[in-house]
Order: structure tokens, then C-alpha cells, then sequence
């Protein structure tokens, strides 16, 4: 039971980030120009200065927990990188702010109360589907490979 229960506290607070800020290799994307001997594209500095900000968030909400307050900053943070998202990657982009918003509509029918999210079957099966969306595999790899080329987003150092 402990064991499901973790991992179900895992997936739930765990799920958003993934497609934001995990690697197409499971490792953690880092924040942009991390990446040895790159140089930006002008042209992406908004783009990735937004990815930066809506990557600390979610990693901050992971630590500190899915609570309001926390899903609240994030999607502000999310919505402005669908803002300045290039069109050759906006959806990948609109698919994550509209995972997160879902997870935060779940979340808030629960009250954000964790002793309901970590053992709320309805809800393990709610994000379970947010992941099975047909294509969504591919996508969050597009979306990866976009930030390591276009924004020096790295694994390296972890």
C-alpha cells in the first residue's frame, strides 16, 4: 500500500512537469544555455526566457507541493510562454498549458488536499488519461529536442 501510494504521489505531482521540463531520455531538461559552446538565436531569447520562468515554477510547485497557490503561479507562467511560443512549436506548447490547467482543475475539485490526491483513485486515472493522448510521446520529444537546439537547454551537470 505504501508503495502505491508514492507512486500515485509521484505521478500526481510529478505528471505536469514532465512534459515541460523531462528529456526525451527521462533526464531533466536544465534551464536555456546551459549547454556547452551554444549561442542563442535573438530570435528565441523570449521564448526561452518564458520556458526558464514556467521550468522553475513547476520545479518549485514539485518541491513545495501541488497547492493553489503553486498551480496558480505556474499557470501564469504557462500561459506566458503560449504567449511568445514560435508557431513551429506552439503546439506542443498549448498541449502542456492545457495538461497543467487540467491537472489544476482536478486538483481544485479535491481542495488541493493531498490525503484526497494521493489516494484518490478517480484522480490517478484522470492524469493517467491526460498521458495516454494519442501522439503526446512524439510530441513531448519534438518539444525537448526544440529546447536543447533552439534554446542551449541541457541535461548536463545534474
Amino acid at each position: 500500500m505504501i508503495r502505491k501510494k508514492f507512486l500515485f504521489v509521484a505521478l500526481a505531482v510529478a505528471a505536469p512537469i514532465c512534459l515541460v521540463s523531462c528529456g526525451n531520455d527521462g533526464e531533466d531538461l536544465l534551464l536555456s544555455g546551459g549547454a556547452k559552446n551554444f549561442t542563442m538565436d535573438p530570435k528565441y531569447t523570449e521564448f526561452c526566457a518564458a520556458y526558464d520562468n514556467l521550468n522553475i515554477a513547476l520545479n518549485d510547485m514539485s518541491k513545495a507541493g501541488s497547492d493553489q497557490a503553486s498551480f496558480e503561479v505556474v499557470l501564469k507562467k504557462s500561459a506566458a510562454l503560449v504567449e511568445v511560443a514560435p508557431d513551429d512549436i506552439a503546439d506542443a506548447v498549448l498541449t502542456n498549458d492545457a495538461i497543467l490547467n487540467a491537472m489544476n482543475a482536478a486538483f481544485a475539485q479535491r481542495k488541493y488536499d493531498q490525503a484526497t490526491i494521493t489516494t484518490d483513485e478517480g484522480l490517478r486515472q484522470e492524469v493517467q488519461a491526460l498521458y495516454a493522448q494519442k501522439g503526446l510521446p512524439e510530441m513531448t520529444t519534438e518539444y525537448s529536442k526544440y529546447l536543447v537546439e533552439n534554446c542551449g537547454v541541457s541535461t548536463e551537470g545534474k
